[in-house]
């Protein structure tokens, strides 16, 4: 019998689903399926269910603990932990070495074990089905066992057993760093698991991430101390001489992100509450309160954007003061022209800006009159559609007006299966003008070329694919596979007077993390992957500097370092061609060359 690996499955319409078939990409998809499973009846059982997860420890396979499944003393969490809804058995996905939760299945029942949960996902697999299940299309007993489920992993998660796995891997190129020490200096380099608050697995993917961008965490070191001086250097056009300004604490957020990055690189066990860093982000962002489902594109935006403000608003203070709080009325226009002109440079200087903030210039041209417009904006990442392949028609490269936003810029195509790199590529655009003339509106349509490309690149480069999307009145998503390159050449795509890249030469990336969304709308699931490394000084120099580094090599960090998957608290060394494999929604790149 063929059985479908529950973990990369997608759900797909068939005659035992009681709403209406229609047309569905196989690779897709939606909020609105469920199939209704006639084993449910015989396959669950809560009373068994509650009585094994009180004897048993949570998230573990038994099988594989049995086996000795061992690593540094602590036993070897598989990525994907399936509990059986008929007897409370944990066993470990079609994708990990021992296939336990489908060998139980497999084992001859008295009565069928089918029905199995992911204790991460949330996703319910029925095996003699070969589909997912949706508790709103079954039985009520499988909405009350997912709801104590639940419940259960609220209670014990601050005591999991499963804390941290600290990363060792015998007669490997590097151990050092991967017993959790780095052999330059000394200083740890663990990977500890996040507890989940209630949904906020698209909180805790990004937040692994970052603690893996060695600039984030060295640039927020030299600016956590209340009195720390920041030299604001001569603006180009303004013919000033270069000020020193003394800066205040910084905000509340910004605060708690450091103290929440040095508790994860010290060493001792985990794992980290994010409690106090994520009700700071709640301020800012009320959207995120209430525990749920939200997306971790989102969640990166507000985050970095609001350290952003707050680092503005101590520059700007910080410059202010160094002028003896001038006003309005008691400035000079000298005065004003001075704080003015530092303010616009000191501004740049903050720590957000430094490490993740690129610029776009897109350019129109009319074909008839041949006026040329030009608008560059910043970006944070870059949003890529994936086009699937059912879909003949191009993609044009960019938008008809002004975007109003960074996520509406599309470079190039980027297809489900490659990333393509023309250079200096265009599209053949129409635009439509709208005329008033006599309370009546006429169309005028005139042919136009865009260009877009990159005039400043980041430091760290984070690419978004577009895997959500509307379909109608619902949400959908595309599941299908996205190949990526673990070395990325942005040079086809930035412009030839791009500020921080020499004429000509490559402008490499290399990929250091992932977060990857599993499941489908209605049930998935957020998780990290990261590379464990050695921080580069030469790239740190480079960055702290702004100014291109001698010694930089294509292979720096590309070579050394152990990929790592992290889902909340459960932590796994993996090999690359799993990460390659992975279901990735953004990918973060940091600049080598």
């Amino acid at each position: 019998m063929r059985v479908k690996d529950p973990s990369r499955a997608n759900p797909e319409k068939n005659k035992r689903n009681k709403r209406p078939n229609r047309p569905q990409d196989e690779d897709s998809s939606d909020d609105i399926a469920g199939l209704t499973c006639q084993h449910v009846s015989q396959a669950v059982d809560v009373h068994h269910v509650k009585r094994a997860v009180a004897q048993n420890v949570w998230s573990i396979c038994s099988e594989c603990l049995k086996e000795r499944r061992i690593n540094d003393g602590d036993p070897v969490i598989p990525s994907d932990i399936w509990l059986c809804l008929k007897c409370g058995s944990q066993g470990c996905s079609q994708n990990s070495e021992g296939q336990h939760s489908l060998k139980h299945f497999q084992t001859a029942h008295t009565e069928p074990h089918c029905i199995v949960i992911n204790i991460s996902t949330w996703i319910i697999w029925c095996y003699e089905c070969d589909e997912e299940l949706s508790t709103h299309c079954n039985k009520k007993v499988l909405a009350q066992i997912v709801d104590f489920l639940q419940k259960h992993v609220t209670r014990t998660e601050p005591s999991s057993s499963s804390k941290i796995i600290r990363l060792c891997e015998e007669n490997s190129e590097g151990s050092e760093i991967l017993k959790g020490k780095s052999s330059a200096n000394g200083t740890s380099i663990p990977v500890k698991g996040i507890n989940n608050l209630g949904n906020t697995c698209f909180f805790n993917a990004v937040m692994q991430n970052l603690a893996q961008t060695h600039m984030l965490n060295e640039l927020m070191y030299e600016m956590k101390e209340k009195g720390i001086k920041l030299k604001i250097s001569q603006a180009e056009d303004a013919q000033l001489d270069p000020l020193v300004v003394n800066l205040s604490s910084p905000g509340p957020l910004t605060s708690a992100m450091f103290l929440f990055l040095h508790s994860m690189r010290e060493a001792g066990k985990g794992p980290l509450s994010p409690k106090v860093l994520f009700s700071q982000l709640c301020q800012k962002a009320p959207r995120f309160k209430g525990f749920q489902q939200q997306d971790s594109q989102e969640l990166l935006h507000y985050l970095l954007d609001a350290m952003r403000i707050e680092e503005t608003k101590r520059i700007q203070a910080g410059i202010l003061k160094a002028f003896s709080n001038p006003t309005t009325k008691t400035a000079d226009e000298e005065t004003k022209r001075k704080v003015k002109a530092y303010g616009r440079e000191g501004v740049k200087m903050n720590f957000i800006d430094r490490i993740f903030v690129g610029e776009l210039t897109s350019t129109v041209m009319c074909e008839e009159c041949e006026n040329i417009s030009t608008v560059k904006e910043p970006f944070i990442d870059l949003s890529l559609p994936i086009i699937e392949e059912r879909v003949s028609k191009p993609v044009p490269l960019g938008r008809t007006s002004k975007c109003k936003n960074v996520q509406e810029a599309d470079l190039g195509q980027f297809n489900c299966s490659t990333i393509t790199a023309p250079n200096n590529q265009q599209s053949k655009i129409t635009r439509r003008h709208s005329l008033t003339k006599d309370k009546k509106t006429e169309g005028l349509h005139t042919n136009a070329r865009k260009q877009l490309l990159i005039s400043a690149v980041p430091a760290i480069l984070v690419l978004h694919l577009k895997r959500f999307h509307q379909a109608g009145l619902s949400l959908r998503k595309v599941n299908r596979h996205v190949d990526f390159p673990l070395i990325l050449d942005l040079a086809p795509f930035c412009s030839a007077s791009c500020k921080n890249v020499t004429d000509g030469a490559r402008v490499l990336y290399t990929l250091y993390g992932i977060v990857e969304h599993s499941g489908s709308m209605r049930g998935g699931h957020y998780a990290a992957y990261v590379k464990v490394r050695t921080p580069s000084k030469k790239l740190l120099e480079h960055i702290a500097s702004n100014k291109n580094v001698q010694g930089l090599k294509e292979a720096v960090g590309a070579s050394g370092g152990q990929w790592v998957y992290v889902s909340d608290v459960h932590i796994q060394m993996v090999p690359e061609s799993r990460v390659l494999n992975s279901q990735a929604y953004l990918l973060f790149y940091e600049r080598i060359l």
